[in-house]
């Protein structure tokens, strides 16, 4: 008997629709895991090759020696890949050298102790022996305050004691106000006041027209090297300075005056 064509439709038509459950079959494989949305994309991939991707170890071993010619090459200014431990030395501070400015260097120890001598020469000589401290930028009308300063007024000027102490005050100034003095490092201005403990009454003293009273709040202009002064025989124990000292809510303290340290009209 001559066989039906219909076995043979039957037969492609079973192919097909293997083929098909075997696709969806894959397809419900990745999506256990995956957003449904991924197989409807027209970047889907079947689930050999995603994994195929996902499981493919990547060239760790090259990546490293990337990153690593990168680093050295910018740590070594020689170019070279051998590090130099001399280039990571600066930002060590205690490989750095001992500060300049010998007895008034700016280390914990001078603060402290010149804390201490202002100390001791107020309790003695009161505040007629102090005056109050600021500094400024060049052609700056903020004044800020950073600090007082008492001297043995019998023995030395105020010219002489601050020429004596400037490096621990323009190192302080710097570090109290970094952004407004720190840049006017080496140029930078001491100014002082007449009289010491008047910094608030400064900061509200306002120009009246009266020549007399108007040049009460005036501040002086004081000099890094004050030539024949002698203030490098001054002794340490006859000029003290006691720091400002800013917190982290603190906003730091300033009085506005002109270029020659008076009252602006």
């Amino acid at each position: 008997m001559r066989r039906a064509a219909i076995p043979r439709a039957i037969q492609i038509w079973m192919i097909l629709s293997n083929y098909s459950l075997l696709q969806t079959a894959s397809s419900f494989h990745l999506t256990r895991d995956i957003s449904p949305s991924l197989c409807s994309s027209s970047s889907y991939l079947p689930f050999s090759q995603i994994q195929r991707r996902w499981h493919q170890p990547q060239n760790l071993h090259q990546c490293c020696h990337h990153h690593q010619h990168c680093r050295k090459s910018l740590l070594n200014s020689k170019g070279t890949d051998q590090d130099d431990p001399n280039q990571y030395e600066y930002y060590r501070p205690q490989s750095r050298g001992a500060p300049q400015g010998g007895d008034m260097a700016y280390t914990e120890e001078n603060v402290r102790r010149s804390a201490e001598t202002f100390q001791s020469i107020r309790k003695i000589g009161g505040v007629e022996c102090t005056n109050d401290v600021y500094a400024r930028g060049k052609n700056r009308f903020e004044f800020w305050y950073v600090g007082k300063i008492a001297r043995t007024t019998g023995t030395i000027t105020l010219h002489q004691g601050i020429s004596r102490i400037w490096n621990l005050i323009e190192e302080h100034a710097c570090r109290l106000r970094p952004v407004e003095l720190g840049r006017e490092y080496g140029t930078l201005e001491i100014w002082c006041s007449k009289e010491g403990d008047t910094e608030i009454l400064s900061s509200q003293a306002t120009a009246k027209g009266n020549a007399a009273e108007d040049e009460a709040w005036s501040l002086v202009k004081m000099e890094k090297n004050v030539l024949g002064s002698g203030s490098d025989k001054v002794s340490a124990l006859e000029v003290g300075f006691i720091a400002e000292v800013v917190t982290n809510q603190g906003q730091g303290f300033y009085i506005v005056r002109d270029n020659e340290g008076k009252l602006m009209q």
